[in-house]
């Protein structure tokens, strides 16, 4: 297979994403649950996800094991069945809310900071309630596995950790982050290494406006496609606007009369 094939198909499946992104977005933002300082992906979000990719989940062998249930997560491409993904979900006989137990909870307290701590026992949960969180976990934890990547893509500030396995309040560090709320927010800086990925965005930036036809424009996105996916892993932000300025591009060539902006898109506001 020649290098122009692979690039091609590659392409092809990035841009299949970089749809399904703007189809499931609204989707995703509606089902997904904030805990802690965090927003996280629930299981519609993610099944929305695949049927945007041909592809359905679903879960198997749900079983009682030792310490708690398992069961296994799928996804098949709907055409022919093949198998993409695949993924084990877990519920824990330490889980309190499932299994019951001594569960610690809090709130905050009058004082700024002040946190007020106690016990709740919980009771255990009916085993088929278990077994379906098992297999929402596994389904959940497949499609993660497989388009991850979509949710950075929706530069919408949503973890790709599975919604259903956070504990309550979150996990540490976002306790943490919430106790150090009321702190002034330290200046964002580029790492090296970043800062030159910026460059080398803002550099295609600058040749994607001069691209006036299609078929160079297609071109420059093979060229690129390898910045691409790193900037989608590190500086995400910096794809979403880049990805802003390939369709505004291709939206030029069919109304002469759309201005394409520049690079300096890119320049706002400079976060991850």
């Amino acid at each position: 297979m020649s290098n122009e094939l692979v690039t091609t198909e590659v392409t092809s499946l990035y841009r299949i994403s970089t749809d399904a992104a703007n189809i499931c977005k609204d989707i995703v933002l509606a089902t997904a649950r904030k805990i802690g300082d965090r927003n996280y992906v629930q299981v519609e979000g993610w099944q929305a996800i695949a049927v945007a990719h041909g592809c359905a989940a679903s879960s198997v062998n749900v079983e009682r094991v030792d310490g708690g249930f398992r069961a296994t997560g799928q996804i098949r491409r709907m055409s022919d069945g093949a198998l993409i993904a695949e993924a084990e979900g877990f519920v824990g006989e330490d889980e309190a809310t499932w299994f019951g137990g001594i569960h610690k909870k809090w709130k905050w307290g009058k004082e700024r900071g002040e946190k007020i701590w106690w016990d709740e026992t919980l009771p255990k949960r009916a085993d088929y309630a278990i077994r379906a969180m098992a297999q929402t976990r596994a389904i959940s934890r497949a499609c993660r596995s497989a388009f991850a990547h979509v949710v950075v893509m929706m530069n919408a500030n949503l973890s790709t950790t599975p919604a259903e396995e956070v504990p309550e309040g979150g996990f540490n560090d976002d306790r943490q982050h919430d106790d150090k709320a009321h702190e002034a927010p330290k200046p964002f800086e580029l790492s090296p290494e970043e800062q030159k990925l910026a460059d080398e965005a803002k550099a295609y930036a600058d040749e994607i406006a001069l691209c006036d036809t299609e078929e160079k424009l297609t071109l420059s996105v093979k060229r690129h496609l390898t910045l691409t996916l790193q900037l989608v892993a590190k500086l995400p932000k910096y794809h979403q606007r880049l990805f802003q300025l390939i369709d505004e591009r291709r939206k030029s060539f069919v109304s002469e009369d759309q201005e394409m902006p520049s690079s300096s898109i890119l320049m706002a506001g400079q976060s991850k």
